[in-house]
């Protein structure tokens, strides 16, 4: 074997085993959603906070299957209404 090769094959094996990066995957928690739903409902907390929001709901309400979709829990949400914001088309 020739010196170069028995210096190069440390080096080899040292950068495959440090490309592995030890095997573990990092922990993380799960993503939070950015407009999480009522508890105990199906509405989203933006269809109780702005008009728009709530115009959104009932418009993804209405255009769900009606004979294969569950029907909704709206509990006690209330949804949002405005007196100044102009009506949506």
């Amino acid at each position: 074997m020739s010196p170069l090769l028995l210096r190069a094959t440390p080096l080899a094996l040292a950068w495959a085993l440090s490309a592995c990066g030890g095997g573990r995957e990092a922990e993380m928690a799960p993503p939070v959603d950015p407009d999480p739903l009522i508890a105990g409902t199906d509405v989203r907390t933006s269809a109780t906070v702005s008009s728009a929001g709530a115009t959104a709901f009932v418009a993804t309400a209405s255009a769900m299957d009606q004979d294969s979709a569950e029907p909704l829990a709206l509990g006690d949400a209330q949804l949002a209404a405005s007196d100044t914001e102009e009506p949506v088309e």
